[in-house]
């Protein structure tokens, strides 16, 4: 992807997902961080801005085996958040959101995660939203991306209302495919590759865990120790916690 689009695509989806929704005002509001780690080695994955959101528990990110969303299809192929959050806070009460950049990995990178660095992110929540959900997209891929299927699985206040936090780390089997771009792994459709923006075959598949990169293929060429597949290779871990 041309370097210009692709930090414009970020910027738009940092600026749409800016605005916090909160209605609750029965519990108290409490500020936390969000950490985004890339644990991959040197020469590894990377990471796109990571979108989160907070809710009730009333939202799933995809269903195993369905059509991803075109929130979710966006942000697995070009790492845009901004359709995402857009559905995400206009289809349910008491839900805040933002998108946590990164400090690239050049200095004319637009703002992604690479190995071994961080970023983090502020947010005032409270009991109203005590589910927690995430995402961002796999680099370089065709439409790879971590992120929680169910938006119950990371709770962060208890049945009492108290902060609990949550404490995430997700290894490369735990990758999913969004089955929304054919994985051709071609520099016309893969990002840092030198694709265009939004220029890949479309393959109208389904969600599911992703096969790998190919053996002896263009990514794996380019970044000789992407290969997620491998035994216990950890790729991110996302804290949050109360805020210093």
């Amino acid at each position: 992807m041309n370097n210009n689009l692709f930090r414009t695509a970020f910027t738009a989806a940092a600026l749409a997902a800016a605005t916090i929704l909160t209605n609750a005002a029965t519990a108290e509001a409490i500020e936390v961080t969000v950490t985004i780690d890339n644990l991959s080695p040197e020469q590894g994955i990377i990471l796109t801005p990571l979108w989160v959101g907070f809710h009730e528990g009333d939202y799933d990110l995809y269903e195993p085996g369905l059509s991803a969303s075109a929130g979710l299809e966006l942000i697995a192929e070009d790492g845009d958040a901004s359709v995402l959050s857009e559905t995400f806070t206009s289809s349910g009460n008491n839900r805040t959101d933002g998108v946590i950049t990164g400090d690239g990995i050049s200095p004319d990178s637009p703002p992604l995660i690479g190995p071994g660095s961080s970023a983090s992110l502020t947010f005032d929540i409270d009991a109203n939203t005590p589910f927690f959900s995430y995402a961002s997209m796999i680099l370089p891929s065709n439409d790879a991306f971590i992120g929680n299927e169910n938006g119950t699985s990371r709770r962060l206040f208890d049945a009492h209302g108290s902060f609990i936090g949550t404490d995430i780390v997700g290894i490369g089997n735990q990758i999913q495919d969004s089955g929304t771009e054919v994985n051709d792994e071609s520099p016309d459709s893969v990002p840092l590759l030198g694709m265009a923006h939004n220029v890949g075959p479309t393959e109208n598949g389904a969600v599911m865990t992703h096969a790998g990169f190919t053996p002896g293929g263009n990514i794996l060429a380019a970044f000789p120790n992407g290969n997620f597949k491998d035994s216990l290779y950890a790729v991110a871990r996302i804290r949050v916690e109360l805020a210093e």
